[in-house]
């Protein structure tokens, strides 16, 4: 999330926003007036105060040399962009002071980044003559206990750290000690004189950009020295444990052995912790396995993990035979028993795009390559998934791959990529919240019944799609009556319609479409950007803790007692979440129910490998859930004001916004450009300012204008511990005063018919009973 500022103003920043991101345009510098902010790269990781002006140290360049991020909710003033002599000169001008409070702060940071300095080279040195040092250890004792050594020649290839001249020691001194002035004569000494303190200045920038560029380098170093010493294949440490495990095995004398051991543990939680602390990189180290690791050496037990040992790994995936890949294509090809001559053509389709240098190209002969693929690729699918289907034997690994990810070719990907694809570990989803279910799932429970086909891109569902066709000539009543229980003919209309029609949408690129993974489309990690049920269940949960109500949807309970015949109750319902095969940057919300009950499922779609942020995803599925729930259980009602709800009050602020009285002219024009950027489509402008709620509002930052903060109060309410917190902000207060209200209303009204039940002694059921709560405990 990117702040958008405002120049020659104070801008509010919501705590974890990007003010500047590393490598774009310079568009401004801005002055910290409250709070803190995080300036990071590789190398750098320092935290910053109000006086600090940020942006200003990368006017040497065209484009921001670090990222600033918002530790905490912010307050920035903004200034325009302009060459660095100019924007020293200009801010002194404007205002004496600046000159002490920017030689102040800029000496403050030059104390940290030396910090920083100081800490990466020293680590350097001690670790580089470490690694020599403990692997003449390893070598002698491997050598005692009759044991051939690895060579471990990955250190041999590392050269000393050069230090170099860049860093200046003593103004790096100086600059320090000047931190200890007081700040009250720092700003009188250096307000008397703009051209003193613009040298100052100057000469603290170019430090500043020094020091960050040589915590960078160090950094690559020390990322160069962890291969070795616990990253690389064949490690020291892998080759440490496996010593220490054969002696034990044997029964020698393992004390030395253990030693070192330690030794290497302590070296590489050190690294670790200065990374991640010093220079914001995280090793990505596996501790579970090193903790069972030394519990079992400690206890003589490692023996018993011998003959796995060469297949662990520290880092966090799993090494695997990529090569039982080989023949991907062909083997698909051959298992989908498609016609020889369309298979021969397929083939030298994915070949001609295994050839392109350009993935992406918009050029027609690529576009027409593209839609030639996606046109056989479909018919492909269909007849693999139903020959596994049918077949008794285990699906074959390929073939799983295929229907689950969109695995196609292994020349299609890096074999780093490969690896981790074989690495994904699937866990079923029971008992949580939402199901979700990959493709090969989606349409197994089509094939069997336990789901019916989702609506077409014309909002039809199967039933509907029939009838349409009646209408058209190309079925009667015989053949609808046959193929409404034809489940074949729902599998065919399942691929054809939600399947195929969301899948270049999910892609995310729809003009360089094509239906399989392939590097270039692909994040570099495919571990991290998977979509397994528990991240997105886990996801779903947090968002809930924001909007709890997010799922509740009202319906009408009848009984068969006595006393209650009919109530209306709120019910719970989470969506079902489907996978589709690719690795895309879009999600959509495709029902919002599934069927023709208000208690049905929703469906949401997600590519199996999500490049981009899942909690930003799942607000915006989110917000367009709200919108068509409503407009749903509304019906023709939706944009009725006199019927009041979430869609009607909405359309009608958006539509009738430029008379509203409590929007100033720049909450208009914002409006006005939100509009457009929409296209006219009003839920989409509500999923803008349902996202604002969510981000920002929730954490006490002020975004949206009064009318639409209380139509978001009303309908989207927060959870109760969020409403506590910002109830103090009279806003807040005013926006929430007719929720209160109908909740109040709601709580006195189930209060007096539970009293009457408990008189009657009623045995109220338990739907009745979680509504009351629902209430209550809002």
């Amino acid at each position: 999330m990117k702040a958008e500022l405002k120049l020659n103003s104070v801008n509010q920043i919501i705590k974890d926003t990007v003010i500047y991101e590393k490598g774009d345009d310079i568009s401004s510098v801005s002055l910290v007036v409250k709070g803190r902010i995080r300036i990071s790269k590789e190398g750098v990781n320092v935290v910053v105060g109000s006086g600090n002006f940020i942006g200003l140290c990368d006017l040497k360049s065209e484009t921001y040399n670090v990222t600033y991020t918002a530790e905490t909710n912010a307050l920035v003033y903004a200034f325009p962009k302009m060459r660095l002599t100019q924007a020293i000169r200009s801010l002194i001008k404007a205002n004496k002071d600046y000159a002490g409070l920017m030689v102040a702060s800029f000496s403050r940071l030059i104390r940290e980044l030396s910090i920083i300095y100081n800490s990466i080279t020293e680590v350097s040195d001690k670790l580089y003559e470490f690694l020599l040092s403990g692997r003449e250890r390893y070598v002698e004792m491997a050598k005692e206990a009759g044991i051939k050594a690895d060579s471990l020649r990955a250190i041999d290839e590392i050269s000393e750290y050069e230090h170099g001249t860049a860093v200046d020691i003593d103004k790096v001194m100086y600059y320090r000690a000047c931190c200890e002035v007081a700040p009250q004569i720092q700003k009188e000494y250096f307000g008397a004189s703009s051209v003193i303190s613009v040298y100052h200045v100057l000469e603290q920038v170019g430090m500043i950009n020094i020091l960050m560029d040589e915590c960078e380098r160090g950094t690559e170093y020390l990322l160069e020295l962890s291969k070795p010493l616990i990253k690389d294949d064949r490690n020291l440490y892998m080759q440490v444990f496996q010593l220490t495990n054969t002696i034990q095995h044997v029964g020698g004398q393992s004390t030395e052995a253990m030693s070192l051991f330690d030794d290497i543990i302590d070296y590489t939680n050190n690294l670790e912790n200065l990374l991640l602390d010093k220079a914001g990189v995280e090793l990505e180290i596996d501790h579970e396995f090193m903790e069972d690791a030394y519990c079992n050496l400690l206890n003589g037990e490692g023996s018993a993990r011998n003959e796995e040992s060469d297949e662990l790994a520290l880092t966090e995936s799993e090494y695997h035979d990529i090569s039982e890949l080989n023949g991907a294509l062909s083997y698909i090809l051959e298992y989908s028993e498609i016609d020889s001559e369309e298979a021969g053509q397929f083939d030298g389709y994915i070949s001609d795009f295994i050839r392109l240098k350009d993935k992406f190209s918009t050029d027609d002969d690529v576009r027409t390559l593209r839609r030639s693929i996606v046109k056989l690729y479909y018919k492909i699918y269909k007849k693999v998934f139903l020959k596994d289907y049918k077949s008794k034997e285990e699906t074959p690994l390929i073939i799983d791959l295929f229907l689950r990810y969109g695995f196609l070719s292994e020349k299609l990907l890096n074999s780093d990529l490969l690896e981790q694809l074989l690495s994904i570990e699937r866990h079923d989803t029971n008992g949580a919240a939402c199901a979700v279910y990959d493709m090969k799932q989606w349409l197994t429970e089509i094939m069997e019944g336990r789901k019916e086909p989702s609506k077409s891109e014309f909002d039809l569902d199967y039933v509907e799609s029939l009838r349409d066709q009646k209408r058209t000539g190309a079925l009667n009543d015989e053949q609808i009556e046959k193929l409404k229980n034809d489940r074949n003919a729902k599998f065919e209309f399942e691929v054809d319609n939600m399947f195929r029609a969301n899948h270049r949408i999910i892609f995310g690129q729809v003009s360089a479409f094509v239906p399989f993974l392939f590097t270039d489309g692909c994040a570099s990690s495919l571990l991290k950007t998977y979509m397994s049920g528990d991240r997105i269940n886990a996801a779903v949960h947090r968002l809930l803790q924001i909007d709890y109500s997010a799922f509740y949807r009202e319906s009408l309970y009848t009984g068969d007692g006595e006393h209650i015949k009919k109530e209306y109750i709120m019910e719970e319902v989470f969506p079902d979440f489907i996978i589709l095969p690719i690795s895309g940057s879009n999600s959509i919300m495709w029902q919002e129910i599934s069927g023709r009950r208000r208690n049905s499922k929703g469906r949401f779609l997600l590519p199996a490998f999500l490049d981009t942020d899942i909690d930003a995803t799942m607000v915006k599925l989110f917000g367009r859930f709200r919108w068509e729930l409503c407009r749903t259980i509304q019906g023709t009602s939706w944009n009725n004001i006199q019927v009041k709800s979430l869609t009607s009050e909405y359309s009608d602020f958006v539509q009738f916004y430029r008379k509203n009285r409590e929007l100033s002219e720049d909450k208009k024009d914002k409006l006005k450009m939100q509009i457009q950027k929409c296209r006219n489509n009003t839920r989409e402008v509500f999923v803008i300012d349902y996202e604002n709620w969510i981000k920002h509002e929730a954490h006490g930052g002020l975004l949206l204008s009064k009318p639409v903060r209380e139509i978001m109060a009303t309908y989207c309410p927060f959870a109760k511990d969020i409403r506590d917190s910002v109830a103090d902000q009279p806003l807040f207060r005013d926006a929430m005063a007719r929720f209160n209200r109908e909740i109040g209303k709601k709580t006195k009204e189930y209060d007096l018919k539970f009293r009457v039940w408990d008189k009657d002694k009623v045995d109220v059921p338990q739907e009745i009973v979680k509504t009351r709560d629902f209430y209550v405990e809002m």
